[in-house]
């Protein structure tokens, strides 16, 4: 007998689909493509050199761990971000040199490069002298990679003079820029025109992260066409949620339901056939885009107490695995195990927390252009069909079953107070059982609208 939801429960079961960008996509004939077949698919994670997880004195062990960490997921290695480097704020420099040092007494293939901000671009020639002949230095036709964000500064003022500066140094860059479209989705037009911007330079990055997730996959999309076109070198994002800080003016937030947002942009640079992936970030703990492991207990105080309460996003990173191998082989993986992956925020929003009220109390929400969910959010990846009861422990009536096929599956359920439980079973059988590390209540605001995340698998 078919399993059926329970009575008075709504089932939503979201479809995370390959998404396809609506704008024609340009060829431009009239110039070669150079050949990219040397450049395998890779997978690197943005890394702030500003806020290392362990700390402003984080040692190579701790960079180590890190790496680590990365690349037992499938990441390729880190592009380390520098606001500054020797002759200002001399700490990146000495991060970055220990962080080469971390990497390069790994037994792995873990490969960094430098993506100059700020007034590091001032200082490129020293970050290629002092990173070129370095043992996990990234290098492309023996040239060594360099990237930036924000490059040439606002409206690309200072951008072609800082890529011939990059070619006369012999790297292979691939910078990042705001294009004139800013933050809105990037048609097939505006990819022209970035392309133009970009000169000859090696390829582009784009940043993404602050953006609803179907935007950013369809701005992958028209990217990827037209630099594949132009025989160019395209680094997509893939960010897993953004949020910025209450203090200061970017207090706004992109809701990404769970991990299906993250999902379809991983679709988006695996159907449109990227190059290169950057997942932004690694540890961006200001803009709540970190996937980096913080500790088993769900959320932690991390580098500074102005963060607050970080909240674990390792379920992003762990699901993400899925995707980064078919990134790479081009296949989807066969599942060989039941794992299903948990997102939630620790307070319910009902209607009083979908304003915005004038005083900036704990409880005030981000700015959004979509109002945030107020959804327990599921990824299932089985082996075979199964039934997914989701409840909230010690609350009646709260539970919710879905029938699930085999394959990925992106669900959720009503949050309410209470701790959320996950029951899979298959055939009569339990496989999983798990409760969620963290609680959902209705006055505690610590977690700031941030997503906790958690997994279990059989």
């Amino acid at each position: 007998m078919p399993s059926r939801p329970i009575p008075g429960r709504r089932r939503l079961v979201l479809a995370c689909l390959s998404l396809s960008c609506a704008d024609p996509l340009s060829v431009h004939a009239a110039v070669p493509p150079r050949a990219t077949g040397r450049l395998r698919k890779r997978v690197f994670a943005h890394y702030m050199v500003a806020w290392p997880r362990g700390g402003p004195h984080a040692t190579v062990a701790a960079y180590e761990a890190e790496c680590r960490d990365a690349h037992a997921r499938g990441i390729d290695g880190f592009a380390l971000n520098c606001g500054g480097w020797d002759r200002n704020e001399p700490h990146y420099k000495q991060r970055v040199l220990r962080l080469y040092d971390a990497a390069a007494r790994l037994d792995l293939d873990f490969k960094l490069f430098v993506s100059a901000d700020g007034r590091a671009q001032d200082e490129i020639e020293d970050i290629v002298a002092t990173t070129r002949g370095l043992k996990a230095q990234l290098c492309v036709d023996n040239k060594p990679v360099l990237s930036a964000y924000a490059a040439g500064g606002k409206d690309y003022t200072h951008g072609a003079a800082l890529v011939r500066e990059a070619a006369r140094l012999g790297a292979f860059f691939v910078p990042h820029f705001f294009p004139s479209s800013g933050e809105r989705q990037i048609s097939a037009r505006e990819a022209a025109q970035i392309a133009e911007q970009l000169g000859t330079a090696d390829g582009y990055f784009y940043f993404g992260a602050a953006g609803a997730p179907n935007l950013i996959a369809k701005s992958t999309e028209a990217l990827s066409a037209e630099f594949k076109a132009r025989g160019k070198v395209f680094m997509a994002p893939v960010t897993p949620y953004y949020r910025g800080l209450r203090a200061g003016s970017n207090y706004r937030a992109f809701e990404t339901s769970g991990f299906c947002g993250m999902a379809a942009e991983w679709e988006a640079a695996i159907t449109s056939g990227v190059a290169w992936v950057q997942i932004v970030t690694w540890n961006d703990w200001a803009e709540s885009t970190y996937v980096a492991p913080i500790g088993g207990t769900g959320r932690a105080h991390v580098y500074d107490d102005r963060f607050g309460d970080l909240l674990s996003h390792t379920g992003y990173l762990d699901a993400s695995k899925y995707y980064i191998e078919w990134f790479k082989s081009g296949s989807k993986p066969v599942i060989a195990r039941d794992r299903l992956f948990y997102f939630y925020r620790l307070n319910p929003l009902g209607q009083d927390h979908q304003r915005w009220p004038d005083a900036h109390d704990a409880s005030t929400p981000p700015r959004t252009s979509e109002p945030l969910s107020s959804q327990i959010h599921v990824s299932v990846f089985l082996t075979a069909p199964a039934v997914l009861v989701v409840s909230l422990a010690s609350v009646r009536s709260s539970a919710t079953r879905f029938d699930l096929p085999a394959g990925v599956t992106h669900l959720s359920a009503d949050a309410r107070a209470g701790t959320p439980r996950f029951v899979l079973q298959r055939q009569g059988t339990i496989v999983i059982d798990k409760t969620g590390e963290q609680a959902i209540t209705a006055d505690d605001f610590s977690g700031a609208y941030n997503y906790f995340s958690g997994s279990a698998d059989a």
